[in-house]
């Protein structure tokens, strides 16, 4: 479907990345009116996200159960989770059937591009996607029972819901005043000197490395940082490369340059991935560079995920635009899938509340249940991404070394396994339909 904006509707979405577009199915599914919105001038080519867990294809499953099977079929199944220590020794590898086999049809992680899966999401929506429509403006009106925007275009929208889906940059949540904090420090998420640095990069391998099988994700901790690895899917490469085609994740000390080369990767490889090999001296050598970038990240949390105007109308935040966190665990995705479906089943609840009469204050506390559930979720993710970059990071001195050894230890304990293959699933968060 296609068409201009219109001037008015019930919901507009605001971001059309994996939050929005969840919310976008679940409303669809439950026949509520809706305008989605981007301010790109067409959808995402790239990536920095590429995992996607259980939590997240079960909620998908909740909306339509193809949708999951579809994802699936443009991506790899990991089947385990391995570190290994700046020797190429195994530290642990957390394997995820054993753990999770009882709870879902998906026990493993699927490893798949944001952009594929953004894709996957926008053959099943069927309403259109209007790209290059920039809100730069929002007011009250109607006594606050709606909500203005103004776009860039000059064009204007009212609408009671608006789902605040713009990334952790969001322009919506900074107009309703929603602090953006650490939820660790307590200090505002601002851009600063303790912001991480990394690199992202799809590459293929001249050799696939004898100790990097593509079945599992892998970590290799160094004392100049991590080397992350994960299998990727890619049908318009010749046969005799897709095999090695993999996804690098780095961090980086310094800010790295913005399309880092081949001669730049490389060079870290070097000072940091022979453990990746079973052969002490072999480093893995990239052959071809596909496409790299580099970004920076801190930890944030808002401080809600709504924003009531006096007369009803609401400003509902999910994805980046509530929360955002270091690429540890890969949890970024699973967890803004994860607010747009909820969000849109919140979204049909008030609703309903309203048209059966209820007050404002019964109504209000369907969305403020959302913004309590989802915000408890989000703080224990990142606390979670907090502890495993610590392991993750890399660094010279006994700290480091002792950190690993403990982890090493207990995960020994095949108790231990299964547990940290529990939390990494995100399972105990899916909502119970």
């Amino acid at each position: 479907m296609s068409g201009s904006l219109p001037s008015t509707t019930e919901v507009c979405i605001v971001g059309a990345g994996p939050s929005g577009l969840s919310c976008a199915l679940a409303l669809a599914a439950r026949q509520i009116p809706f305008v989605i919105v981007d301010a790109l001038s067409e959808a995402h080519n790239d990536s920095r996200t590429i995992v996607l867990f259980p939590s997240g294809l079960e909620a998908l499953k909740t909306v339509d159960s193809q949708i999951p099977a579809n994802i699936l079929s443009v991506g790899v199944k990991g089947e385990a989770f391995r570190m290994r220590d700046r020797n190429g020794k195994t530290v642990f590898t957390i394997p995820f059937e054993p753990a999770l086999k009882s709870h879902t049809q998906y026990p493993f992680a699927l490893i798949v591009r944001q952009d594929d899966v953004e894709r996957q999401l926008r053959k099943s929506l069927p309403n259109h996607i209007h790209f290059n429509s920039r809100v730069c403006g929002v007011s009250q009106v109607a006594e606050g029972s709606q909500y203005e925007l103004q776009f860039e275009s000059g064009h204007v929208l009212t609408a009671r819901y608006v789902v605040a889906a713009d990334g952790s940059k969001s322009f919506l949540r900074t107009f309703a005043g929603i602090p953006f904090v650490d939820p660790i420090t307590k200090k505002p998420a601002a851009p600063g000197r303790a912001d991480k640095s990394f690199v992202v990069a799809d590459v293929v391998f001249e050799k696939l490395p004898t100790n990097l099988p593509r079945e599992i994700l892998q970590i290799k901790v160094a004392d100049e940082g991590f080397v992350m690895t994960g299998p990727m899917v890619d049908s318009s490469l010749p046969d005799d490369l897709k095999q090695n085609l993999f996804r690098l994740y780095l961090n980086t000390v310094d800010i790295p340059p913005p399309n880092p080369d081949i001669t730049y990767l490389q060079g870290i490889l070097d000072a940091r991935g022979a453990g990746l090999c079973s052969t002490p001296l072999e480093v893995p050598r990239i052959g071809k560079l596909l496409s790299s970038s580099r970004f920076r990240t801190r930890n944030a949390l808002a401080d809600s995920y709504v924003h009531a105007a006096p007369g009803g109308a609401y400003i509902l935040l999910a994805g980046d635009s509530a929360h955002t966190h270091g690429p540890g665990g890969g949890q970024g995705m699973s967890l803004g899938i994860g607010d747009g479906v909820e969000l849109g089943q919140a979204i049909d609840e008030h609703r309903t509340a309203v048209l059966g009469g209820k007050n404002d204050v019964d109504a209000a506390s369907i969305f403020h249940a959302y913004s309590t559930r989802r915000r408890a979720i989000a703080r224990q993710v990142i606390v979670m991404v907090t502890d495993m970059s610590q392991v993750e990071a890399g660094s010279a001195g006994w700290g480091p070394y002792l950190r690993i050894w403990v982890v090493w230890m207990l995960t020994k304990l095949p108790i231990v396994r299964r547990m940290m293959a529990w939390q990494i699933s995100g399972l105990a968060n899916v909502k119970k339909q």
